[in-house]
């Protein structure tokens, strides 16, 4: 009796757990040929989301990015096959995860895709792909945006004849300390550094670094969460470069560089191409997705292990499940992926081995209205 009694305990007692570590995380989807951005919950104990729907009408959200306080979006406004469109937008979100627009801003440039926010909520920092350009704005008190403060043309080009004819800076990344700005920029196979100052939205240039090897087109990157590292991904040489962190002047140290596909599955790299790179909330497993530019099925998830001297080890490969996965992300809790197939319309659902970081597909070939190409989660912190 005593040993029934103990076990519909301890069952209560999981139950009871799942329910409370259970978690409806709100969810937000840049797109390209949309409507705007659209919006679902998560649910984290099932891994399943709900019906997609619109959550504001916009032109070109490529890539979104939250506030730190979680209660304003923004996003790049930009189509590319257009001179001088370049834009960012700020967004007001509604408890019905609904979003108002509060203003938009020129960028002052051609080809915005991508946009960071500074770990204080004062600065936005976006960078224009075409024109080979970065750009900061300040966040007003209602926390619209203003025009740009500060600007900056990246000059040069590199080896490859068709993606590195100019600057091509793809993204900005704000170190853990928020004292510097890292842009990767494609086209000339450098991160350029940027002192910030968040509160003036203002950038100085800071220095750079070399990516290692002919043709690499740095294009994402992600810090260690003690800001000691960061990785580089190389769109153009399916590759991570991993370097040491100089938190006294935001210098980069080249430490390695190592391939996304592991020993025996290597890809012609004029046919695939890297996209996103993403470092699990635990800091123990990095991923990265890897595009099939002739749609042959070969899209692809890859994962790493990264030691406690911040180097990387290549543990696998698995089939990404849509097609040119641009963007994926990890939810808050570390146990699901979904990855957005830009081509397929489509996302795939992954749960995430907490012991291996291994990624096993849940739910594939969920319809999305147009082409998805950011995914988001707002956090259940208290706001």
């Amino acid at each position: 009796m005593m040993r029934k009694l103990l076990s519909r305990t301890l069952l209560t007692l999981a139950l009871l757990h799942s329910f409370v570590s259970a978690e409806q995380l709100r969810t937000y989807f840049g797109t390209s040929k949309s409507a705007g951005i659209y919006t679902a919950t998560f649910d984290t104990a099932t891994g399943t989301l709900s019906p997609i729907t619109l959550a504001a009408a916009s032109d070109f959200p490529g890539f979104l990015a939250i506030h730190p306080n979680q209660q304003f979006l923004y996003s790049t406004n930009a189509e590319f096959d257009k001179p001088n469109t370049g834009g960012v937008a700020a967004f007001r979100i509604h408890h019905d995860g609904s979003l108002s627009l509060l203003n938009q801003q020129p960028t002052i440039g051609k080809g915005a895709c991508h946009l960071s926010i500074d770990a204080t909520g004062q600065s936005v920092i976006a960078v224009n792909y075409a024109s080979g350009s970065v750009a900061a704005f300040k966040i007003n008190t209602d926390h619209s945006l203003t025009p740009a403060t500060s600007t900056h043309q990246h000059t040069g080009s590199g080896e490859h004849p068709k993606r590195q004819d100019g600057p091509h800076p793809h993204s900005a990344f704000v170190h853990p300390n928020n004292q510097y700005v890292y842009v990767p920029d494609l086209g000339i196979d450098k991160v350029m550094i940027y002192s910030l100052d968040p509160a003036q939205g203002t950038l100085t240039p800071a220095g750079l670094a070399d990516v290692p090897g002919d043709s690499q087109g740095p294009r994402h990157m992600k810090f260690s969460k003690d800001g000691k590292h960061a990785y580089v991904l190389n769109e153009l040489s399916l590759s991570v470069a991993t370097y040491s962190v100089n938190p006294g002047n935001g210098q980069l140290g080249h430490i390695e560089t190592i391939s996304v596909f592991t020993e025996g599955n290597q890809q012609e790299i004029d046919t695939m191409s890297c996209a996103e790179i993403r470092i699990h909330p635990n800091g123990k497993w990095i991923y990265a997705s890897i595009r099939d530019l002739e749609g042959q099925g070969r899209d692809t998830l890859s994962t790493f292990e990264r030691a406690q001297d911040g180097t990387l080890r290549l543990i696998a490969n698995t089939p990404a499940s849509v097609h040119f996965p641009r963007n994926f992300n990890i939810d808050p809790t570390g146990q699901w992926l979904i990855a957005a197939g830009q081509r397929s319309s489509t996302l795939a659902i992954f749960s995430i081995d907490q012991t291996t970081g291994a990624l096993a597909l849940k739910r594939t070939d969920i319809p999305f209205e147009g082409q998805p190409t950011c995914v988001v989660f707002l956090s259940n912190r208290p706001r």
